[in-house]
């Protein structure tokens, strides 16, 4: 006989959207006041503040500890907060980071529940055997090893937490009540809480759909299908459903158990290559990645050939999209820093979600013009030298009092780059990161040999686009003179001796025409200086063609510059 589900109570709703709006109001009201205080001093001149690590310490300890008691939505939000680099400094977010190691399962016959209200059938008739204890739990739902009793086939059943949709309403609610209240009472501009209320329920109701999951589950196996390295378990048509997933169970090492690699005598080198390929596959090439590559969620698969592995990726709730707008709008961020256009730059940072509403765009081109200076023509090996705190640090301080946030899709990235230094770390102390990523980066960017015209292109129609506003001052000024002359304009001068006559206007006209035709000459220099700069850094990249065509362009505006004499 079918067992229904039993919802959440009117009197069990009640307290707990008190507990989860009394945990967040504090909790983000002190992430709020910390960075206020910090933004206050700075306008004063006070940059040596900085916010109160021990007390955004002791506050997130004590979400984390009421977190994992209410479950669900609660962790999620601790693990969500404990990607976002732009709200909290990094010793804050550790704090965060091990939600995903404390999440304590569902009774089980809360899962069999769960699994004959989805079927509309007892467990046995589906299952000829499933494992009372689960294999994995997360904040939204948790796998259990069980036995297909149609096929005979092992199999992983994922199944949603109990009242899952009523949670994540109540709790969704209760967040966005706190979020009004602060915004309410007290000026938000420069933390972006609206923004990261949408970010996460996006994020949240994306997740706790497993049809979608099953379709991100297909699009990754079609993407590696020719792919031997990498292997994507297949999803059982017939048992996909919103709350409930039954997918191919992976026998295998997880990437962090290096003892049992070792006695599978593993070559741990070649995983380490071979899983951040795959990853930088999905970033660069195929724009779809896997946003939770915990250790947890990658094996090494079983009866692989030691010196061949085959990496198996699990869990495909969370998955991060770059489109074609996002790469373009990136490549004009390398473009803006190649050229050093704030402008543009920023304006690519607001299309891609990093400048929040409120924002003082003059602000934070400035601050962005001030960071293109520091680091424009550093190179890579100088920059594998740098502290990159460091250079977080610096573009914090610049960008404290600005609503500047890290997008979800970003936040994700991040996060996954981060999880695979360390892994790929762990298990290979000499394995070369940057080597591997570079030439993805490259392709990604437009640096590689097929696309590398295409970017050149772009560099240099901003450049021209920004000498355009040059070369046209003569016609300008040129223009502005002849209505002067006409009596077309009216000019009035403030703190200069009044000049009358024919004489006194004609006088004043030809110096402005000489300045005119002086302006030309600026037009060409500035131009030089850009083409020049442009080749020197080109070649220094390797791209001979582009670099040299760019030298080529600095000789014949410097021959223009001295017809033009």
């Amino acid at each position: 006989m079918q067992r229904k589900v039993p919802r959440i109570n009117r009197f069990s709703q009640l307290v707990r959207s008190f507990r989860v709006i009394r945990l967040l109001l504090w909790t983000l009201w002190v992430i709020y006041r910390e960075r206020r205080r910090v933004v206050r001093a700075r306008e004063r001149g006070n940059y040596e503040v900085q916010p109160n690590i021990e007390v955004l310490i002791d506050v997130l300890v004590a979400f984390r500890q009421t977190a994992i008691k209410l479950g669900v939505l609660m962790i999620k939000l601790g693990q969500f907060m404990s990607t976002r680099a732009d709200l909290l400094p990094e010793r804050a977010l550790a704090v965060l980071a091990s939600l995903q190691d404390e999440v304590p399962p569902e009774p089980f016959e809360h899962v069999e529940r769960a699994i004959e209200a989805e079927y509309n059938k007892p467990v046995k008739e589906i299952f000829s055997h499933i494992e009372p204890t689960c294999a994995a739990a997360a904040s939204l739902g948790q796998v259990h090893k069980a036995v297909l009793a149609k096929t005979g086939e092992t199999v992983a059943v994922k199944v949603q937490r109990p009242n899952i949709d009523q949670l994540v309403t109540m709790d969704l609610n209760s967040l966005r009540f706190v979020i009004w209240i602060i915004r309410r009472f007290v000026d938000t501009n420069f933390i972006d809480l609206q923004g990261f209320y949408r970010e996460f329920r996006r994020t949240v109701y994306e997740e706790i759909d497993f049809v979608t999951e099953a379709a991100n589950a297909k699009r990754f196996k079609e993407m590696f299908k020719d792919d031997q390295t990498v292997y994507i378990p297949n999803i059982y048509e017939e048992y996909i459903t919103r709350r409930v997933l039954v997918i191919e169970w992976i026998d295998g090492i997880k990437l962090n158990d290096y003892a049992a690699l070792d006695a599978a005598k593993i070559n741990r080198l070649e995983v380490a290559s071979r899983t951040v390929k795959a990853y930088f596959y999905q970033f660069f090439e195929a724009g779809f990645f896997h946003a939770d590559p915990h250790p947890g969620n990658i094996f090494v698969k079983a009866g692989s050939s030691p010196d061949e592995p085959v990496v198996a990726f699990l869990d495909f709730g969370m998955v991060g999209s770059i489109t074609k707008g996002m790469k373009r709008s990136l490549r004009d961020i390398f473009i803006a820093f190649i050229t050093r256009d704030a402008h543009m730059m920023v304006a690519a940072l607001t299309r891609l979600g990093f400048i929040g509403e409120g924002a003082n765009p003059l602000v934070i081109e400035k601050a962005i013009a001030m960071i293109l200076e520091q680091y424009h023509g550093v190179t890579l090996g100088q920059m594998r030298e740098m502290e990159m705190d460091d250079i977080m640090q610096d573009i914090v301080n610049l960008l404290y009092g600005q609503p500047f946030r890290i997008p979800a899709q970003f936040a994700f990235t991040g996060r996954a780059v981060g999880t695979l230094v360390g892994v790929s770390t762990g298990l290979a102390p000499t394995f070369n990161f940057i080597e591997v990523a570079t030439p993805y980066a490259r392709s990604f960017m437009g640096l590689d040999a097929n696309s590398a015209r295409e970017t050149m292109q772009e560099v240099l129609t901003q450049l021209l686009e920004n000498g355009k506003v040059l070369l046209s001052l003569p016609r300008s000024v040129e223009s502005l003179i002849t209505r002067i002359d006409s009596g077309q304009m009216e000019v009035k001068l403030s703190n200069l001796p009044n000049i009358r006559g024919r004489r006194g206007r004609n006088a004043n006209a030809a110096g402005v025409a000489l300045a005119a035709s002086g302006g030309g000459r600026i037009a060409l220099f500035f131009m030089f200086l850009a083409s020049m700069g442009g080749g020197i850094y080109l070649t220094n990249l390797h791209l001979d063609a582009p670099g040299w065509f760019c030298l080529g362009l600095a000789g014949l505006t410097a021959l223009g510059t001295i017809l033009k004499r």
